[in-house]
């Protein structure tokens, strides 16, 4: 990533477009709630009645299927430039490993011919993860639910180690579930699988070996969020600075907390995902048969 510096920036803006495409939906329900209260304060209401009109004008069906409507539109529409830019991204960093630096620019013919790949990739890797977190959530409310009976019992240390055995196994198979996806996804972007292939191999290639996928998936996410504890750690330095000035002072830590937040979290899904792309092609197989380039890469 650091020989493609830009890749990590484009994502930081995809990141940040996130919040720009949320905002028609924010602008519209500010919008409708303020027109209904200053109505109702025109009119001579006092303020609970006028908050609870407020309130109450989204019980239309039409203010609420717009709102929702506006959020979904914006949701889709960051899905698919954050689809766009693995298509592109994963393929260009697969380009600077294998050391064909003088081939053509990756990119834009990943971009081109492998986004529909990709995005049923990533809807397969998202229910996977959607699961493994069902599972997470599932042994946590089996905990709770015998606690209280192992604590009246005689065997409460078998239950703690029974429950204690238990949750490691859902945390195993949840990080294992979010590794296939992200497996998934790499080969569908690096090696142009289609989901059904790309699942297929991805799952093989992580039985072959599990403990090098999650150990990798496992160390990415711990960088990731040791670097964002120290960003927090910096910026929220910086901002009791600021506070001793004018109030106009606080915006340029957040500002720049932000914009750096993105750009970490970029570079952490590119690592992630090259990483687990290597391993899942590192012996140069492509599901059942062998990796084809990007078309025009």
């Amino acid at each position: 990533m650091t020989r493609e510096a830009w890749l990590p920036t484009l994502g930081m803006a995809v990141t940040l477009a996130r919040g720009v495409l949320s905002l028609p939906a924010i602008t519209f329900a500010g919008a409708v709630s303020w027109l209904a209260l200053r109505g109702s304060v025109a009119g001579g209401a006092d303020p609970g009645e006028a908050l609870s009109n407020a309130v109450g004008v989204w019980h239309s069906p039409r203010a609420r299927s717009i709102a929702l409507g506006l959020w979904l539109a914006g949701w889709l529409l960051w899905g698919a430039l954050r689809v766009a830019w693995i298509s592109g991204a994963l393929p260009t960093l697969a380009r600077v490993l294998s050391g064909r630096r003088d081939d053509p620019p990756a990119f834009a013919a990943g971009v081109a011919y492998r986004f529909e790949r990709v995005l049923l990739a990533g809807l397969a890797a998202l229910l996977l993860d959607l699961v493994g977190q069902a599972m997470l959530v599932g042994s946590a409310l089996g905990a709770f639910a015998l606690a209280p009976a192992a604590r009246s019992s005689s065997g409460a240390a078998h239950v703690a180690v029974v429950v204690a055995m238990a949750m490691a196994s859902s945390a195993f198979l949840a990080a294992s579930l979010a590794v296939v996806g992200d497996a998934a996804v790499a080969r569908a972007a690096i090696a142009g699988d289609g989901p059904g292939r790309a699942l297929l191999g991805a799952v093989l290639s992580f039985l072959r070996r599990p403990s090098a996928f999650v150990a990798a998936w496992l160390g990415v996410w711990v960088a990731a969020l040791l670097a964002a504890g120290s960003l927090q750690s910096l910026f929220s330095l910086l901002a009791s600075f600021a506070r001793r000035g004018p109030p106009a002072y606080l915006i340029a830590p957040q500002v720049m907390l932000a914009a750096l937040s993105a750009l970490l979290a970029a570079a952490a899904e590119l690592w992630r995902l090259g990483a687990v792309g290597v391993l899942a092609l590192g012996d140069g197989e492509s599901g059942p048969g062998k990796a084809r380039p990007a078309p025009g890469a």
